[in-house]
């Protein structure tokens, strides 16, 4: 047989460890990105401001959302409906000799029940540029006042104020979901990283560790490396069949399995397609044991997958083959029977020890 090329499980656990850090390493960066873009301060503690024109002053500065108290805001008489029902209204600020537009978040039954003049009010708006909606309301409203919209259009600030905008709500829940991302991804980056300066502790060992109670972690683990880099079958892809083991390296996971212990195995394509337009398809090996161990080779080429499955079913005739309700029933008799027998020689070994301390005893 053709000698491995110092290909080693725990090395192969390095590199994936490395691999799977650089996700979440971007993840990180881009949620801090984010926070820095987006002006989370101003929106859950959005600064006092006693006119507009301070208001604006900060907006030129970089702050979009702000609470400014008003001593008078006077209704343009326009507003936005919906259905009969008033939604939002435009009021106007003339202090400080500019004109700032504001548009409130207020629901009216009827235009007739909208004050003409609120007096010290605050507000938590966001900014926002003209858009068409806007221009034509102020349009309209020189033209209710007898004025031109050029001569509106110089004392006016170029943003309007829009209490609608203004939702912390959204906010709270996008600053969340970045912090929730961020700890996550450092989560995973730190899992990870341990993995890679000690890649013994990666669950493909501890998975299978149920099945050699009688033998030390350690041991384990160099029983399983030295078998593979001396007795290695098949290698099918990424996926190897040693005497004792089968064991995928695959670019997702790093999973063994002690061929003994498999009852049940199956595969599943999957049909990758973009537009319409089919590109490959997938296989996955999923691998069930006795104590409901299970692992699974993802992504896997039909040949190579095909291969191994060849080996398995030559070699031990007694696994159960295909995800079907009646496979998967007969699994689970088997998970029980077993979970049974395991409880019958625990009660029996217990009663055996009893029987020995009363013997002793007398």
């Amino acid at each position: 047989m053709k000698r491995l090329k110092k290909i080693n499980i725990l090395w192969r656990i390095r590199i994936l460890s490395l691999q799977h850090i650089i996700l979440p390493s971007v993840i990180i960066i881009a949620a801090f990105s984010l926070l820095n873009f987006i002006d989370f301060d101003s929106v859950f503690s959005p600064t006092l401001y006693k006119n507009s024109f301070d208001a604006y002053s900060a907006y030129t500065k970089g702050s979009n959302n702000v609470t400014v108290t008003i001593e008078t805001l006077k209704y343009t008489g326009y507003n936005i409906m919906k259905g009969e029902k008033v939604v939002s209204v435009y009021y106007y600020d003339l202090s400080s000799e500019r004109c700032m537009f504001y548009k409130l978040d207020m629901t009216y039954d009827s235009v007739e029940n909208i004050p003409k003049v609120l007096n010290n009010v605050t507000i938590s708006a966001r900014f926002k540029e003209l858009d068409g909606l806007t221009k034509t309301m102020m349009e309209s409203f020189v033209q209710s006042i007898d004025w031109t919209y050029d001569a509106l259009l110089s004392i006016a600030f170029p943003v309007i104020m829009d209490e609608r905008e203004y939702n912390p709500n959204f906010y709270y829940i996008l600053y969340g979901f970045i912090v929730i991302c961020i700890f996550y991804s450092l989560y995973l980056a730190a899992v990870n990283l341990i993995l890679v300066i000690a890649p013994y502790l990666h669950p493909a060992y501890f998975r299978i560790k149920p099945y050699y109670k009688d033998i030390p972690y350690f041991q384990m683990i160099d029983f399983i490396n030295d078998e593979f880099e001396e007795n290695t079958l098949v290698v099918s892809g990424p996926m190897y069949i040693t005497e004792s083991f089968f064991i995928n390296l695959g670019r997702h996971e790093v999973s063994i399995m002690p061929l003994s212990q498999v009852v049940l195995a199956y595969e599943h394509g999957e049909l990758l397609s973009f537009f319409g337009i089919h590109l490959k398809i997938n296989h996955t090996l999923y691998l069930r044991g006795f104590k409901n161990i299970r692992i699974l080779a993802s992504r896997q080429q039909s040949i190579n997958v095909t291969t191994v499955t060849d080996y398995i079913r030559d070699k031990y005739p007694n696994i159960i083959w295909g995800h079907t309700k009646e496979n998967m029933k007969a699994y689970k008799q088997i998970l029980a029977t077993e979970k049974a027998t395991e409880k019958t020689v625990k009660e029996d070994k217990k009663s055996y020890e009893t029987k020995k301390r009363k013997r002793k005893v007398r």
